[in-house]
């Protein structure tokens, strides 16, 4: 495909899903099923602050409020002109994701820039950016600013001279502290950059630096709930069911894992028995069958959905976790330790006993392009044409239309 024909196609593609968000937006969109609920939960806990911030964020706690009060503050500001033209500024707020996700692709992939555009633009298929986007939630500035931390992780390892990357250090923290600031458990993810960063290749420097950055950036956060005994988020996580969270998320990574399992190389595809791994996943497999107990009548993601509707028990759940653990681990290459890591640290993202697929929608694909280390990704990009856009938007189209008709016409 030349390059006045991707142009057009690209221009053509975000026009019409610009549009299709604007409609949306018109139409009180909620193709998440639940952003509409979470808005005016925050509407109400923003009345808390509109006459004094100092005063609600001391006295949080009164409005049982589980996400943190930064957004909280941030809705106040946003909405002060009016609640529909602050949600309008939020909205096209959010579309800077998708330029700042195609700098990113462009960062760390040199292949046909057009078609890394045409790839960025799938944002807007996501029932959940969609939604958090129409309904202002901290799930997308979050987004945001990790992207922008994950874009300076990236510029740090293309340049040699030492001040340079003192300062990618220092935009990377600094970018991932604005995340955590408006969703905290955003901050696991500065021990996949600490030991990218630092231990890798240790350099007593940057490590002295790293930890003094990381310490100024939290102090405000740890004075607030270690200090002041604001723990606005415990209660949600002493409900944390780990058997639970660990295998929903396996079955969620293996959903997103699909259409990129389509185009498999044959060498990508072939391995070696592994007795030990064989051992471990069924070991693993019988504690989920015997042990899962997911009591929430909400969540679970669409896997474990479709064995709840069809099926009774956890048996049929449990195969489902012995393919999505198996398929999972090979191909996000676990053995790697970055990989290892990354694996770790969104296992822990649910630390509720609700598990939303939400979080892991876009979260896990921009983490799959930028920061997964995979052979699976790589051939991907390297042979990126228009077959394997279309197959990945069919794909991204069907579940968006799926959960429309859940849960407006069902």
């Amino acid at each position: 495909m030349n390059l006045t024909k991707t142009t057009i196609m690209n221009t053509i593609l975000f026009v019409i899903l610009y549009i299709s968000l604007i409609v949306g937006f018109i139409l009180d969109e909620d193709s998440a099923g639940g952003a509409i609920q979470d808005y005016n939960f925050h509407l109400g806990v923003r009345d808390f602050f509109l006459e004094d911030t100092i005063y609600g964020l001391k006295n949080y706690l009164q409005t049982e409020a589980v996400h943190s009060p930064i957004f909280i503050i941030f809705l106040k500001y946003l909405l002060f002109l009016g609640e529909d033209f602050g949600r309008l500024i939020y909205l096209h707020l959010c579309l800077s994701i998708v330029p700042i996700f195609f700098l990113c692709l462009k960062k760390k992939y040199k292949t046909n820039t057009y078609f890394l555009l045409t790839l960025s633009i799938f944002f807007l298929l996501s029932p959940y950016f969609r939604s958090s986007s129409i309904w202002p939630g901290d799930e997308n500035l979050a987004l945001i600013f990790f992207l922008c931390s994950i874009y300076f992780y990236n510029l740090f390892f293309q340049k040699k001279n030492f001040d340079e990357k003192i300062l990618f250090i220092f935009l990377n923290t600094f970018f991932l502290a604005l995340a955590s600031y408006f969703r905290p458990v955003y901050s696991l993810f500065s021990l996949f950059y600490f030991y990218q960063l630092i231990l890798k290749e240790f350099n007593l420097r940057f490590f002295i630096f790293y930890m003094l950055i990381n310490i100024l950036l939290s102090f405000p956060a740890f004075y607030y709930v270690f200090f002041m005994k604001i723990t606005f988020f415990f209660d949600s996580v002493g409900s944390f069911n780990f058997i639970n969270s660990f295998s929903l998320t396996y079955t969620v990574l293996l959903f997103y894992l699909i259409p990129f399992l389509i185009f498999l190389e044959k060498n990508l595809f072939s391995c070696k028995f592994d007795l030990n791994f064989f051992i471990i996943s069924v070991i693993l497999t019988f504690i989920v069958i015997f042990l899962f107990d997911y009591k929430t009548s909400t969540g679970g993601g669409i896997l474990y959905m479709f064995q709840k509707i069809f099926f009774s028990g956890n048996i049929f759940y449990g195969i489902i976790f012995f393919i999505s653990f198996n398929l999972v681990n090979k191909f996000l290459e676990i053995k790697k330790i970055d990989n290892l890591i990354l694996i770790i640290i969104l296992l822990f993202f649910e630390l509720d006993n609700h598990f939303y697929m939400e979080t892991f929608d876009p979260l896990f694909l921009i983490c799959l392009f930028l920061l997964f280390n995979t052979k699976l990704i790589k051939n991907y990009i390297k042979l990126i044409d228009l077959k394997r856009i279309v197959s990945l938007y069919t794909y991204l189209i069907m579940f968006f239309c799926t959960k429309v008709l859940v849960l407006y016409l069902l």
